[in-house]
């Protein structure tokens, strides 16, 4: 079976490849369309249910998998960008603020366990956020020890500005643990959140 492999691809190219490989296959021939954007993977689904072309969805981990059926259709006059939501869209903007390295009250290890679902969660969100802020017991999450580095050295490398509290680094003497992040201060903290159109506060 052909794979068509549009991850890490933003819209419209998901659809642009997507209609091409039905333009390219014999009739009721299947291919695979491989998407690790939920947005993306929206859009192609809904190109396709508009158009009456079979096929079957499922997500393993960050992947989603489009099984295509081909029937044969001619597609020539359809727009496949006019199903792109987030064409000609200005990105949302948001910061996450880490005020403490768990989530919640009570159980300390679960808290300890939702902050690490929710920073890996964060990987699969569409569109990133632009900051992440470290301060007060929040740093615990980006120095030497903490269970959270891979996904955050992830969120990173695709571009998300970690931003830590270098006085709460101070504080707590951890400022030569540092592992991933830059350190800033309250200024640059203040200014990043004042300029965000959401801060989500944990």
């Amino acid at each position: 079976m052909k794979i068509i492999d549009v991850k890490g691809k933003q819209c419209p190219m998901p659809l642009i490849e997507t209609k091409k490989a039905l333009k390219e296959a014999d009739a009721n021939e299947s291919f695979k369309v491989l998407i690790n954007n939920p947005t993306s993977a929206k859009n192609v689904t809904h190109f396709l249910k508009d158009n009456a072309i079979p096929f079957t969805e499922k997500t393993e981990r960050d992947e989603i998998e489009i099984i295509v059926n081909n029937t044969g259709q001619n597609l020539e006059e359809v727009d496949e960008t006019a199903y792109c939501s987030t064409c000609n869209t200005e990105p949302e903007n948001f910061v996450v603020l880490m005020a403490k390295d768990r989530l919640g009250e009570g159980s300390d290890e679960l808290g300890e366990a939702l902050a690490g679902a929710m920073i890996n969660t964060l990987k699969a969100i569409e569109p990133l956020p632009t900051k992440i802020i470290f301060m007060n017991s929040g740093i615990n999450l980006v120095v030497k020890g903490s269970l959270v580095l891979d996904n955050l050295k992830y969120l990173q490398d695709k571009g998300v500005d970690l931003i830590v509290c270098g006085t709460c680094l101070d504080y707590f003497g951890k400022m030569d643990d540092l592992i991933v992040g830059r350190v800033s201060n309250m200024l640059d903290i203040v200014q990043s959140m004042k300029d965000a159109q959401k801060v989500l506060n944990f």
